[in-house]
């Protein structure tokens, strides 16, 4: 005799190492009969139970008794087996669906609301002791994470990171883990102990949150009876934002994001990317423009010229030298920090010129004007009616003016949207510029260039033939916003002033 305990496992389908050993020492014929509390404690899932009950155990002559259910095959009549048995195992198979479906929706309810509802916190923060849905930063790795975005933006590869992390000896998020004592799992890891890699970098890299925010709802099961699971499209996972505190800077986080996006060349001799990598372009074809380093009298020069040209051979050179390129950029930064300063101290005086957010928006002329787009589009959508009615327009001619009416309200929507986003960002944030513009704030200049300046402050730079280049800086919709609202602000206390 022996015993056979799932304890910890569904019993919606028969995948349980207890139930795979007992069935084992069935077919080893060690089992003439089984006996168990109830029905549910055999199984839920009502076609494979009634399969087992009525075919299986009778061929290999096991006699099956469910003491709660007062069922012994032994005794058992045929209605009991074809009838009775089917409806039981339909019922409790019936009450795993229920308890499924409210579990998942209680679940769907903590993801909307924004509670962390993972079995293990992400590699960086740790489950509040007096909130378990909630998370806060793991002072022992939160550093590290720190590090990772900063070595990023500095231009080092996510290759180079994870062998340089590898080779101080800092443990994996799944080392890290097993060290704290959590039963932490995952299918990227072997037998041997894990070891950092690029694609452990670059999952930390494009993880949201590290910027306070929770995403959830990435995979679902297919169904209460199978554990498979299957991604779910990104429109539907669930996003909530300001849930936590934040690692990283999102002005940061969204630098990475943009350098990611992008091709960017390692130098050869050092493991960082050459200072312009990724942020360079030919202004005529689009294609990034790559360094080449050349001797000249004992004397080394370096100059940029488009990979287009370089690679195919359909554009022109576009060259133009590092020196001239750097003094060129340093001169147009040092303009643009110094402007941007000058709007984040207005920025911070916004309520003393007695323009809100609310008054802001309404005197916005670019979202006056999408607006009046918007009423515009709405009436000749509306006049369409009267127009199909009076036998003005067909019936198709109906159908394809309504649609892109209707496709141009929602753009016009969108655009609204974006700019009163830019301006709710002027008053929550002021001009997130990172790091660089707090530590650059009391001299307003900078001296030299360096990646992190670069990447900080610049968004592109052009190249164009006739030897013109165009720098897009960031922030650069934040700072035009931010003179029209300190307009409409001078105007309202010129107004208030001659009254």
């Amino acid at each position: 005799m022996d015993t056979y305990i799932d304890d910890g496992y569904t019993g919606t389908n028969f995948d349980r190492p207890e139930w795979k050993r007992m069935m084992a020492d069935v077919d080893a014929g060690k089992i003439n009969a089984i006996v168990c509390k109830d029905l549910s404690r055999f199984g839920r899932e009502r076609i494979e139970t009634g399969n087992y009950i009525a075919k299986i155990f009778k061929q290999k002559g096991i006699r099956f008794i469910a003491i709660n259910d007062n069922y012994d095959t032994l005794t058992a009549e045929g209605s009991e087996t074809n009838i009775v048995i089917p409806v039981k195992a339909l019922t409790n198979d019936n009450f795993s669906r229920d308890i499924s479906t409210k579990v998942r929706s209680s679940q769907s309810i903590k993801r909307e609301k924004g509670d962390y509802i993972g079995a293990f916190a992400p590699y960086g923060y740790v489950k509040s002791e007096k909130n378990k849905n909630k998370l806060v930063p793991d002072l022992g790795v939160a550093g590290i994470v720190q590090e990772i975005f900063a070595k990023k933006l500095a231009g080092v590869s996510a290759n180079c990171i994870a062998k340089e992390l590898n080779a101080r000896g800092v443990l994996s998020p799944a080392e890290y883990k097993k060290q704290q004592g959590q039963n932490f799992k995952t299918n990227f890891q072997g037998a041997k102990q894990s070891q950092w890699s690029a694609k452990t970098v670059i999952r930390i890299l494009q993880d949201e949150v590290y910027i306070g925010t929770v995403v959830q709802g990435k995979r679902a099961k297919v169904s209460y009876k199978v554990k498979k699971e299957i991604n779910r499209p990104q429109s539907e996972w669930i996003r909530v934002e300001n849930m936590h505190e934040a690692i990283v800077r999102k002005s940061d986080f969204d630098a990475v994001q943009l350098l990611m996006s992008r091709d960017s060349i390692k130098s050869s001799e050092t493991s960082a990317s050459y200072m312009y990598s990724a942020l360079l372009y030919c202004g005529d074809c689009g294609k990034s423009m790559v360094r080449r380093k050349s001797l000249v009298n004992g004397r080394e020069h370096i100059c940029y010229i488009c990979s287009g040209y370089n690679r195919y051979g359909n554009c022109s050179r576009h060259t133009i030298r590092e020196e001239d390129l750097n003094n060129i950029v340093l001169s147009e930064l040092k303009s643009r920090i110094e402007s941007m300063c000058d709007c984040q101290k207005l920025a911070k005086n916004l309520d003393k010129l007695n323009v809100n957010f609310d008054e802001a928006v309404a005197h916005d002329l670019e979202i006056l004007h999408l607006k009046s787009e918007l009423t515009k589009c709405g009436t000749l959508k509306s006049a369409l009616y009267q127009d199909l009615k009076e036998g003005m327009i067909s019936q198709s001619q109906f159908n394809q003016y309504r649609e892109n009416y209707t496709n141009r309200e929602m753009s016009l929507q969108s655009a609204i949207k974006e700019q009163e986003n830019i301006i709710r960002g002027i008053y929550e944030h002021g001009i997130a510029a990172g790091t660089k513009l707090d530590e650059l704030r009391e001299n307003l200049t900078i001296n030299s260039l360096d990646r992190m300046v670069l990447v900080t402050f610049i968004d592109r730079i052009l190249i164009f033939e006739d030897n013109r280049i165009e720098i897009v800086f960031k922030y650069r919709n934040e700072m035009e916003k931010m003179e029209g609202i300190i307009c409409t602000a001078k105007q309202k206390s010129s107004v208030k002033e001659a009254v």
